[in-house]
């Protein structure tokens, strides 16, 4: 028997996240790409698997719901929304471009969780980090509060923050960034496939923004860093793909009017 759907809205899209994921962030990114009214819930960490479970069975964010239809995976959602929603298209119509834009979404979507182990392994004060992942969030007569220290403790486990890991993250981190220079020619302005946006940008440049935290995106203000990871982060930011990743969110994420 299908498990029961919260209320909302009739034919309201209701995207059940965490603000600051960056996984989420892809999701919203192509939600807004292709001009898709959606409504927001954002799910406290943690508990929020009280509600994956039930409506999707699945313990992780982004998950959609879109009338009848509830979809977790922020890639499955992306091929979701291009099947259904087929205006201003992310996968290319030619068969050889858009193979090549799934198998780079399948490399940037793996790099996510290389980019948070890197961060989480980095952060040495995590103020500015816990107010970012939480001020969303009523006080709940300060239980909100109360739980930052259980948080951050059970964020380093679940992913894994140990040196040895951290390192191969890092390593993880070089080879993606080499791979979107060697794609686009050390040249911010172009696409990694064709001459269009894609799903490969989209998700590169969402998967990536922790670490160069454009405007505009809830990892702006977010520091804490030592001496030496903040010098990393602005040598990462002079490179050619750190450059592609500001010019992916000017021109595509946040454009000019």
């Amino acid at each position: 028997m299908p498990l029961p759907l919260p209320p909302t809205r009739p034919n309201m899209r209701t995207l059940y996240q965490f603000p600051i994921s960056h996984y989420c962030e892809k999701t919203r990114w192509h939600l807004d790409h292709k001009g898709l009214a959606y409504q927001v819930d954002n799910l406290f960490p943690g508990l929020h698997r009280l509600t994956t479970r039930r409506i999707a069975g699945i313990d992780t964010l982004p998950v959609l719901r879109d009338a009848d239809r509830v979809i977790g995976d922020s890639t499955r959602i992306a091929l979701y929304l291009e099947e259904h929603y087929p205006q201003r298209p992310l996968l290319p119509a030619d068969a050889r471009q858009r193979a090549e834009v799934l198998e780079l979404e399948e490399r940037f979507d793996r790099l996510g969780v290389h980019v948070r182990r890197w961060l989480y392994g980095q952060i040495r004060q995590w103020d500015s980090l816990m107010h970012a992942m939480l001020h969303v969030y009523p006080p709940l007569l300060g239980l909100r509060d109360l739980s930052k220290p259980l948080l951050i403790g059970t964020l380093k486990r679940l992913y894994g923050v140990t040196p040895p890991r951290v390192a191969r993250s890092q390593a993880e981190l070089l080879d993606c960034l080499a791979l979107i220079e060697a794609r686009i020619d050390n040249d911010p302005g172009r696409y990694l496939v064709g001459d269009r946006l894609s799903l490969a940008d989209v998700s590169a440049a969402a998967l990536l923004a922790p670490l160069f935290t454009p405007a505009g995106t809830p990892w702006a203000g977010v520091c804490g860093y030592d001496d030496a990871s903040a010098e990393f982060v602005a040598h990462l930011h002079e490179r050619p793909a750190g450059q592609w990743v500001m010019r992916r969110y000017d021109e595509d994420r946040n454009p000019h009017p």
